[in-house]
């Protein structure tokens, strides 16, 4: 196995335990968001702290300023995230935030002018609708409808930023920075808004440590290590499968159940995902057929000469 193909599975591991705190995060229904993200960010960062600490040690002001606006971007989504679910239904607010995919190669375009292929596009707008019919549980317009979409535009650029800053230190330092960065600013809003509190039962203690070491502290180190291979469009596609996950654990574990048409909707998600990949693997064959062909041109332009 290459390492695209790797750290694409790693990835696709993300989104699974990402699916499975959606049902993880009820028994925490008590909890403000602010207060949640300041301990799953700040235990994150603590946990994956030792593993990053001589490569923190070594980096420059530019390193450390990328990570904090890696981390800026990343807490202004889970603000408008957090807030926005509050004032609309969990189907918009799903199917908005899955727009990053559309957004991702908009932002890339202006950033850097960096193209998407014909497939990649197919690929998206396919995800995209079995996004839509796995979120169908009838849908109407809300006010917190525009706070999920600008989350959306934020998660897209956190990709972005990702995939096109320049880190000298390693992909777990560049993590523990973002980490941080989010769990710092979370305890501001929290404390600021006197919403912070102590987890009061061990239940609750222990599955705020698990959201922490899986869903925040090994995710975030996964995406930003994998973001160094895979690009910043097929990260977005990837991350699409996060709602199929969720969908999975919630019925085994708490009981949700999917209509054929939400099922629907997540074989088009993952069929998406599929002609995606189709687009990578064509790109690298021809890639190759064009590094070969010009082997044999060269090759003939000697013999003849």
């Amino acid at each position: 196995m290459n390492r695209s193909k790797f750290w694409s599975f790693a990835l696709v591991v993300v989104t699974a335990i990402w699916g499975w705190s959606f049902v993880a995060k009820h028994d925490l229904q008590g909890t403000a968001a602010s207060c949640l993200n300041s301990w799953l960010f700040l235990l994150g960062g603590v946990s994956l702290l030792p593993f990053a600490f001589k490569s923190l040690l070594r980096i420059g002001r530019k390193d450390w300023l990328l990570g904090i606006v890696a981390g800026f971007v990343l807490f202004v989504a889970f603000a408008f995230q957090t807030t926005g679910i509050q004032l609309t239904s969990p189907s918009n607010a799903g199917f908005i935030t899955g727009l990053a995919v559309v957004f991702t190669p908009m932002i890339l375009y202006f950033v850097s002018g960096e193209k998407t292929s014909a497939l990649q596009l197919v690929g998206a707008v396919i995800a995209l609708a079995g996004l839509a019919l796995l979120s169908a549980r009838g849908f109407e317009f809300h006010v917190g409808d525009l706070l999920i979409l600008v989350c959306a535009v934020f998660f897209a650029s956190h990709i972005v930023v990702l995939s096109k800053g320049r880190f000298s230190g390693s992909p777990l330092a560049f993590a523990v920075i973002q980490l941080f960065t989010v769990g710092v600013l979370s305890l501001a809003w929290s404390v600021g808004e006197g919403e912070f509190t102590v987890p009061a039962d061990v239940d609750s203690q222990m599955v705020v440590v698990l959201l922490a070491l899986l869903s925040t502290a090994f995710a975030y180190a996964v995406q930003t290590k994998a973001q160094t291979v895979i690009s910043a469009q097929k990260v977005a596609l990837i991350l699409l499968a996060e709602p199929v996950f969720g969908g999975v654990f919630g019925y085994f574990l708490a009981g949700d159940r999917l209509s054929s048409i939400n099922l629907l909707g997540a074989g088009l998600i993952i069929f998406g995902m599929l002609i995606s990949e189709l687009s990578s693997v064509n790109q690298l064959k021809f890639l190759r057929f064009k590094g070969i062909s010009g082997k044999r041109h060269v090759e003939n332009e000697q013999n003849a000469s």
